[in-house]
């Protein structure tokens, strides 16, 4: 065999889900494989992942087919235990057998044990590849697998053929895998292909798949046709793709021989709000929908077919029946909510309708998230007024036949409801941008109003969840209260509000249902859940990706306004990163650990400065007093690089203190002096970011 070969993998299996296909199955399984063949790699390797609605596995060039040879340090028996009576006892001896050394010279001695260096042959693929691919289909995270026929094994979908070759040769597994042995052969397209395709080398799998099996088995590959073919025929049409990179993921695993076609639906539909066409489309028929120059949906849409036919009209016609019905649908479900949203009907319905069986319904709801609009609109400027009939229309949607057929649609539908019934541009915004930020990345809202439903939204979902004890544990988030968190999060980086105030005004508004009974003492641990999110955000997003100990810093002194932090972390990194400013971060650290074996008296509550007796003590004090006032202000005005040019003149008299002045003296009245001395200068350097947290 050459020295390095390709390595085909290829299981052939029933329709697998199309969700996350490529990353689920494709990529893990592909990983593992090559985490566990490392050894078997050349430098050069190449690694094709294989990830198709009917097979999965991996094609991977530049592959040896036996490992290199490799050294072990194996530890042996206990040195004062291999003579006795000056002879070596068994234990030696059976150890030095066994690692065929016949000389006790050529042991190495360690930590009183003896050990040995033994050469290893590399192993062989046909010796390894089966527990490699087995520990691969361990880690694939499926969360339900399914039997078949008779057979004791399980997996996601049934298995119909093995491929495992290595350049021309099948490499065999002793003992079968989804009961099969591994073949040189493979089955192209369910209806476009007929019998075995025979596989002469490893190499070659993929151009003979495509030529003689009509399938694009390379995920990566075919969902580079498919954007280019939708994106092409987009153009000649004069009209653009809605982008939607998730629907082009779920076509690309639904599809082995990928055509693109293009339809069209009646333009009356087109009196219906383009978010309910599109999403009808997109969730329910994986239609692309098109838009003209200006943005607006058009009465034409592509998809992808997983044939190609000599008839394509017959296909064209079928999608574009089957759309007219979904569209008829929700044509109908459009114009029953119009008159339901304009006669009241929907704040009817929403008191039948449960929001938590602890939390009342939601028109129990909406009364409390107009109390909490009201608080919150004062701080913005938002008339009462305005901000409690606003909060009054936010989950009127819930009501709606579109919300119960695509709930994706809640706050755009209402927007769209509201407008119908009158009311301003500026609430109809606000219904639809309450739910802002949806998912990582998504827009914020962009007016006072919707900023103002949008918190008091999120504020409720997470104090009342929160209060009646159903708190987020791992994995579990039924209520999505780290994405409330977060939302809550990225607004008050942009705005300045008072976390703790937004926290305890709508905690009282609960506390005010006699109803409602919720746990009063949620406060601290629902702000330390927020704060969590904040370090978390700003040290992961890609905007941001702040330096770890700079974040704990500021997070550390449980800041209660979030606006100040992002520019505040971009100077202190730069602070941080000074060699000069090493001493006083250094000495906070040193204040830190002192303060907590030594804290001040509580009866010695001012300094005595007749109780200094070294300049070095009157040097910082004066210091301390001169910057007090000046750090307070710079903070305030958010000039931050103004505050830390103050901080670093702490630097040479914070060092002479400690060389010249001994803090905890014998004198009593002199040591709780410098100890207050030294804990009103950590308050101060501390106030907004603790310095002791980037010593680390």
């Amino acid at each position: 065999m050459d020295k390095t070969a390709s390595l085909l993998i290829e299981f052939l299996t029933e329709e697998l889900p199309p969700f996350n296909l490529f990353k689920t199955i494709g990529e893990v399984f592909t990983n593992s494989i090559l985490n566990q063949l490392q050894t078997f790699l050349s430098d050069n390797y190449k690694a094709e992942i294989i990830a198709s609605p009917r097979r999965f596995g991996c094609l991977i060039e530049g592959v040896k087919f036996t490992e290199d040879d490799y050294i072990i340090f194996r530890k042996g028996p206990p040195i004062d235990l291999t003579i006795s009576n000056n002879k070596p006892t068994k234990a030696i001896e059976g150890f030095m057998n066994s690692c065929n050394i016949s000389n006790i010279e050529e042991l190495q001695q360690k930590d009183g044990y003896f050990y040995a260096y033994i050469k290893m042959a590399g192993k062989t693929l046909t010796q390894c590849i089966e527990s490699v691919i087995n520990n691969s289909l361990k880690a694939l995270p499926i969360a339900k697998n399914m039997r078949w026929g008779n057979n004791d094994f399980s997996f996601i979908r049934p298995v119909h053929n093995l491929v495992i070759m290595y350049n021309n040769t099948i490499i065999p597994v002793e003992h079968q895998i989804f009961g099969f042995n591994s073949t040189n052969y493979t089955y192209g397209h369910r209806t476009l292909s007929n019998g075995k395709i025979i596989i002469d080398n490893a190499k070659d799998y993929f151009l003979l798949l495509e030529k003689k099996g009509q399938v694009i088995a390379s995920y990566q590959k075919r969902r580079d046709f498919i954007t280019i073919e939708l994106n092409s025929i987009a153009e000649k049409l004069g009209l653009s793709l809605h982008q939607s990179p998730s629907l082009i993921d779920e076509v690309t695993a639904l599809t082995e021989h990928p055509v693109v076609l293009q339809g069209e639906f009646d333009k009356s539909f087109l009196k219906i709000p383009q978010e309910c066409l599109i999403l009808t489309m997109e969730k329910n028929q994986k239609y692309f929908a098109l838009l003209n120059k200006d943005g607006e949906l058009t009465n034409k849409f592509l998809f992808v077919a997983n044939i190609n036919s000599k008839k394509p009209d017959i296909i064209v016609n079928g999608n574009e029946r089957v759309l007219t019905a979904r569209l008829s649908d929700a044509k109908f479900f459009y114009g029953v909510d119009k008159k339901n949203s304009s006669s009241g009907i929907f704040f009817q319905k929403l008191s039948d309708i449960i929001y938590h069986g602890k939390l009342g319904t939601q028109m129990e709801r909406t009364t409390r998230l107009q109390l909490i609009a009201v608080k919150i609109g004062k701080l913005l400027g938002v008339p009462s007024e305005i901000a409690e009939h606003a909060a009054f229309l936010m989950k009127a949607d819930l009501a709606s036949e579109m919300v119960a057929e695509f709930p994706e649609l809640q706050g755009i539908i209402g927007k769209y409801y509201a407008l119908y019934n009158n009311e301003s541009p500026a609430i109809a915004d606000a219904v639809e941008q309450h739910y802002y930020p949806r998912f990582s990345g998504d827009k914020l809202p962009n007016s006072s109003l919707s900023i103002t439903l949008a918190l008091a939204d999120k504020l409720e979902i997470i104090i009342g969840i929160w209060g009646i004890g159903l708190i987020p544990t791992g994995d579990k988030d039924p209520f999505a209260l780290r994405r409330q968190a977060l939302g809550i999060v990225r607004i008050l980086l942009k705005y300045n509000l008072d976390i703790n105030y937004l926290l305890s005004i709508t905690l009282e508004i609960f506390m005010s249902f006699e109803k409602i009974k919720l746990d009063c003492n949620i406060l601290d641990s629902v702000y330390q859940f927020i704060i969590q999110r904040l370090a978390n955000y700003l040290m992961t997003n890609p905007d941001f990706s702040f330096n770890t100990n700079c974040v704990q810093s500021i997070c550390s002194t449980n800041p209660t306004c979030f606006y100040h932090i992002p520019s505040l972390l971009k100077t202190l990194e730069q602070f941080a990163g000074d060699k000069n400013n090493q001493l006083i971060i250094a000495a906070n650290k040193r204040i830190d650990n002192i303060l907590k074996k030594n804290p001040p008296s509580p009866t010695n509550l001012h300094l005595n400065e007749q109780l200094f007796n070294s300049p070095a003590e009157v040097e910082l004090y004066k210091e301390l007093q001169s910057s007090h006032g000046k750090l307070h202000a710079y903070a305030t005005h958010n000039e931050w690089g103004k505050y830390f040019k103050e901080l670093e003149k702490f630097n040479p008299l914070v060092e002479n203190f400690f060389i010249n002045v001994m803090v905890i003296d014998d004198d009593i009245a002199i040591r709780n002096n410098r100890l207050l001395l030294i804990s009103k200068l950590y308050d101060t350097m501390n106030t907004y970011c603790r310095l002791s947290e980037l010593s680390s």
